[in-house]
């Protein structure tokens, strides 16, 4: 398992996950990764759930061409019979917003955006 986070969002999960023991794949390349159209590396996967997890950092993904492509990939991903859940920073703001938010997320939901 590779363990160099990426961003502070990313360290947040990945040590929720660790601390509760629950196994994951981080930063998968799925569908050919960033090399082919419609490609991802995925943050977190659980693959033994077909579950997905993309940590969304809010200012880098509501640019509106990294929204679209963000876009693509998640349908792709779908499409190959993933779950996918996009986990936004702002949703991990708080402890007990962590906690929420990443047990819904096993379940492959999503917080509702606010």
């Amino acid at each position: 398992m590779v363990t160099e986070v990426k961003s502070d969002l990313e360290e947040i999960v990945y040590n929720w996950l660790t601390k509760r023991n629950i196994e994951f794949v981080f930063q998968s390349s799925l569908l050919g990764g960033r090399f082919s159209l419609g490609g991802a590396i995925v943050d977190f996967t659980f693959p033994d759930r077909r579950l997905a997890w993309r940590i969304q950092g809010d200012y880098f993904h509501r640019q509106i061409a990294q929204h679209a492509s963000d876009r693509i990939q998640k349908e792709m991903l779908m499409a190959q019979g993933w779950t996918v859940v996009d986990i936004f920073g702002t949703d991990l703001e708080t402890p007990i917003e962590v906690n929420t938010t990443l047990t819904k997320a096993l379940e492959g939901e999503e917080v509702l955006r606010r």
